[in-house]
């Protein structure tokens, strides 16, 4: 048996542990939000300058809009504190671009979008022309004509994207924005006042909101006022001024109104009564807010106007001594908005000053003078660097295990395997310059794939499993049994595995590389080239030196038990970038990824420990092939399930007075007892409720959809479950109009045509008088309630 050398574990420990540190310390500022504050109040400011984004909304308008009528297509953007976008222009390539997909019902008027003001044109030394921007806001519109053979305005839809750039001084990120809009018709009007308690994870945050419309003091028929009042219940807590200085360690609270029915503003921007008290604490500087706060800003109501409403966000955060919560967003609708006017109104933006404009053209002009030699020499000392980013470690400390495997070879082996590494790394980069030229993808790019997400987690997870001796095929560059090196490293694996470090290190910017990548985009497609390809040879150059001086590998320690436990303490810090790249997805996302990764750990652990090297062939064929047709079910269902359904019924909460009073007004109600643990109710209203001759049919026949939420046990749910004697969930009841005390009932799992079928007797004429079908028969029946 191997002695195990204690001096190089204690090395390789130290090392791997303090790469560890180095990847938490240095990815958790740029995540999202939701991840909790875990150094207290002074990293509450801390923002990634260049993860900045714009607030996009759309709007069809007027909603009431008929056969005949011009209806005009809004996407409003709210453009972030010292960013801009590009225009339309087609002269430059980083122009904003709109994109109609399907305009159903609808012909265009305008040939184009249009927006509400001219950009700013500013002469850009890197391009060496003028530039058209915009910055704080701007509102594209285009005209569209509804068709004369539309009779339901609910046949309506539009659909497209808006592909834009958000920049700043340094860097610019590629966005898009998909949309989808109908007419829907007169709706009724929201409240003039609204009261909110925001709660995370359905704990109340300790404060409340309220928002109100209310004639002004001055000029009550003339002058509206919107007052949002913040109330903190919790005197150790605060929140911040609109001003505060985000640098400052607390970010500002910030008011967007995006939508005006019937009203101008008067006033530029909020007022806050008390004004914000000055603190300092350890050299920073806050204004704050304490007990309570109300923002008010002054309207004035058009004289045409028949109704008055608006639509806008709030976003504030709130801290106490000992730590900061995160930013929460709140949206909010107070009056009539159907038709309502689509504005671009920022409490931040408007406090902005037109300077931004020209900080960028001196940044931007010291960039320019730099000489093509210092750009390479940087984009070389920037990939050489990548190699100890933390988001490469994982796939270096394999290529280490490949480095001590080799050590014993021949020195054309180990030339080889280096240079086809290099290939793969080399590879990457030129893949990438060519996004860069062509498509506009700069570095990170790919990383705001959603798909391209998914994939990475799942292979880095996979090599995870191997790693920690869930199975033993091969990964690239690494065989799960070379710790004993029982196996080599073929030149397909080097290849592959430069590849995945250098896809794992696109997220990753480290020093050098911002003002570089930023440079070279804006060159000729040759000098793009040469900066990227020096960028990768850099990030190579280990791997080429170990090819040339294959003796310099002697230098690692020595094959033994060290091996063994350094391989897997690589799965579990390969199963930390999982965590890393799934942070990246969407909160919706993370459940149906986490239920593909348990597919995939599935079929890895069948083929890794259900047959041995020496079973018959046929018996690893059937496993393999049971293996992958579990796995491909498993991810299928985990796929299904991050599938946003466009059809989902127009549910209004389940409530005994309100369900009373549609009763008396014989109204058809269809209500649906689910819970979110409850998956064959999932079932039921993926593949039968929500739907899309589901949704047809209760537009066509005015029933109400009621969901009846019974994740958290609500006692009065289970009253209304004794009701219908059922002691579990799914259950859908009926209430047909003409016999709302006689309902229709469907238990448990059931399909799309018995629901159809049972909603037909519902809304049909003589109910009674007709038999039921056989397929209702069999799946539903009647029972009388009060």
């Amino acid at each position: 048996m191997l002695k195990t050398p204690r001096r190089n574990i204690a090395i390789v420990s130290c090392l791997t542990i303090l790469a560890s540190l180095l990847c938490l310390s240095q990815t958790l500022p740029a995540q999202k939000p939701s991840l909790p504050d875990l150094f207290g109040q002074k990293q509450a400011g801390t923002t990634n300058q260049s993860a900045a984004k714009a607030e996009v909304s759309v709007s069809l308008l007027p909603q009431d809009a008929k056969a005949g009528d011009t209806v005009t297509l809004s996407l409003t953007m709210l453009i972030p504190e010292g960013s801009y976008s590009y225009s339309t222009n087609p002269t430059f390539g980083g122009a904003t671009k709109f994109v109609i997909e399907e305009a159903k019902g609808l012909t265009a008027v305008d040939q184009h979008f249009n927006a509400d003001h001219p950009p700013k044109t500013v002469f850009e030394p890197l391009f060496g022309k003028e530039i058209e921007k915009y910055t704080k806001s701007v509102i594209w519109t285009r005209r569209f004509k509804v068709n004369a053979d539309v009779k339901d305005p609910s046949q309506v839809l539009i659909k497209g994207q808006m592909l834009y750039q958000v920049c700043d001084a340094k860097n610019c990120v590629p966005s898009q924005f998909a949309f989808t809009e109908t007419l829907s018709g007169k709706q009724e009007s929201a409240p003039l006042s609204l009261t909110i308690v925001p709660e995370r994870r359905k704990v109340p945050d300790p404060l409340s909101l309220n928002f109100e419309l209310e004639p002004s003091a001055a000029n009550p028929e003339k002058l509206v006022d919107l007052k949002i009042t913040m109330k903190l219940n919790d005197p150790e807590f605060h929140t911040f001024a609109l001003d505060q200085d985000k640098t400052q360690a607390g970010l500002p609270t910030h008011i967007e109104i995006f939508k005006l029915e019937g009203l101008k503003p008067v006033s530029r921007q909020f007022t806050a009564n008390p004004e914000p008290e000055e603190e300092t604490h350890d050299d920073i500087h806050q204004r704050t807010h304490y007990n309570e706060v109300t923002w008010t800003r002054q309207f004035e109501r058009l004289p045409e106007a028949k109704e008055i409403g608006l639509e806008g966000k709030l976003t504030y955060q709130i801290c106490n001594k000992g730590s900061c919560r995160r930013p929460m967003p709140i949206e909010f609708q107070l009056g009539d908005i159907t038709n309502a006017q689509p504005v671009a109104m920022s409490s931040l933006a408007e406090l902005n000053s037109d300077s931004a404009d020209d900080d960028e053209i001196i940044i931007s002009s010291e960039e320019s003078n730099r000489s093509l030699g210092s750009v390479l020499f940087f984009a070389f000392l920037g990939g050489l660097i990548l190699n100890v980013m933390p988001c490469v470690l994982p796939v270096v400390a394999i290529k280490v295990m490949s480095f001590v495997q080799q050590a014993g070879e021949s020195r054309m082996r180990i030339f080889l395997l280096n240079i086809f590494y290099s290939l793969g790394v080399l590879c990457v980069f030129l893949s990438l310059a060519s996004l860069a030229v062509f498509a506009g993808l700069g570095w990170g790019g790919l990383f705001q794939s959603t798909k391209f997400n998914i994939i990475m987690a799942c292979i880095v997870y996979a090599m995870g499993l191997s790693m920690l001796g869930v199975f033993e095929i091969p990964v690239p560059g690494m065989v799960g049994s070379a710790a004993g090196g029982q196996q080599k490293e073929g030149l397909t694996g080097a290849f592959l595995t430069g590849i995945l470090a250098t896809l794992l290190a696109t997220p990753c910017s480290g020093p050098f590389l911002g003002p570089v990548l930023a440079w070279s985009v804006q060159q000729t497609p040759q000098i793009t080239y040469l900066v990227w390809l020096v960028m990768g040879l850099g990030m190579a150059s280990p791997y080429l030196v170990f090819s040339v001086f294959p003796n310099a590998i002697k230098l690692l320690p020595k094959p033994g038990m060290w091996m063994v436990r350094f391989k897997e303490f690589s799965g579990i810090v390969l199963m930390g970038a999982v965590i890393f790249i799934i942070s990246f997805l969407d909160e919706s996302l993370t459940i149906p990824v986490l239920i593909m990764l348990l597919g995939i750990t599935t079929g890895l652990w069948m083929i890794g420990s259900l047959y041995s090297h020496s079973s018959p062939m046929r018996l690893k064929m059937t496993v393999r092939v049971m293996a992958l047709l579990l796995t491909a079910g498993i991810c299928y269902f985990g796929y299904n399930m991050s599938q946003k359904s466009t059809n989902d019924l127009p549910w209004v909460p389940f409530n005994a007075q309100e369900l009373k009073k549609l009763r008396s007004e014989n109204r058809t109600v269809l209500i649906d007892f689910s819970a979110e643990w409850c998956l064959s109710c999932k079932s039921n209203e993926k593949f039968a409720l929500n739907t899309p001759e589901t949704l047809e049919m209760v537009k066509k026949y005015d029933v109400v959809p009621m969901y009846a939420d019974y994740t958290d046990e609500s006692p009065a749910i289970k009253e209304w479950l004794d009701k219908f004697e059922s002691i579990s969930i799914p259950l859908t009841v009926i209430f047909p109009a003409n016999r709302p005390n006689k309902p229709i009932i469907i238990r448990d799992v059931y399909t799309q045509s018995t629901l159809l079928s049972a909603l037909k007797e519902a809304v049909d004429d003589s109910p009674t008088n007709k038999p039921p079908t056989k397929q209702a028969m069999v799946s539903t029946r009647s029972t009388k309630t009060d």
